[in-house]
């Protein structure tokens, strides 16, 4: 009896621990489970790119780019097309990176806010307009990576924003009331509450274990009341 004692104490006050945590994770997948991670993506709103083909006859090489631009050794070197032309993007050994024309080995970044409005605008595949654009030195939390990024919005729908990366010309992330929404949940779904990318945290490791001990404390008492107890009950009478 004393043991079951125990147990009830303990259950208790991992369920007093727990409760609004519960709630939240609850809540979490509740969300999770209601929209459909391509939506909350914005993927029905990126375009798609069309295809065009590189004569790779008329291209200077990575390294001889890297060269003309003054770029120094390079880590790594991607070849695409951007905006109609095919460019590099090169890595640096320090990681910093930098878009070149692959053809002359003109350097095309940081680019200013009229090539970030044309990158955003090739991007979007949306009906609606843009009403604002504006440099970011940091990017918030809701971008996840450092700045500075231009901040280009759009009125379809509200609060839909990309946030465009100077240095590579690219978007590095599509912004919707719908993610921001799902992305509050996320964080309260995994008890990271800065960077929202830690599943790892003492909180959620904390509370997994007393959501464990919840439960196995919760087995023991079910097993006491439905399985112990009638037992010495019968034995009683």
């Amino acid at each position: 009896m004393k043991f079951f004692a125990i147990l009830t104490r303990v259950h208790k006050w991992a369920g007093l621990f727990l409760g609004l945590q519960l709630i939240f994770w609850t809540a979490g997948g509740v969300v999770m489970s209601l929209f459909p991670i391509e939506k909350v993506r914005s993927e029905h709103l990126i375009a798609e790119p069309a295809p065009q083909a590189i004569m790779e006859v008329d291209l200077l090489s990575p390294v001889a780019a890297a060269g003309i631009t003054g770029f120094g050794p390079i880590k790594a070197a991607q070849l695409h097309t951007w905006l109609g032309k095919p460019v590099y993007t090169l890595t640096g050994m320090d990681d910093n990176k930098s878009l070149v024309d692959a053809r002359n080995g003109s350097v095309l970044t940081p680019i200013n806010q009229e090539t970030a409005k044309t990158v955003a605008l090739a991007d979007y595949a949306g009906s609606g307009n843009i009403t604002s654009i504006r440099r970011v030195e940091k990017g918030p939390v809701e971008v996840r990576f450092e700045g500075p990024f231009w901040r280009i919005e759009f009125d379809q729908p509200a609060n839909y924003a990309l946030w465009v990366d100077p240095q590579i010309g690219q978007v590095r992330a599509h912004r919707s009331s719908l993610w921001r929404f799902y992305d509050f949940f996320w964080m309260l779904h995994i008890m990271d509450y800065g960077e929202r990318e830690n599943f790892n945290t003492p909180w959620l490791i904390a509370f997994a274990f007393s959501a464990l001990l919840f439960s196995l404390t919760g087995a023991g008492l079910l097993l006491h009341r439905f399985v112990l107890r009638p037992k010495r009950r019968r034995k009683t009478q």
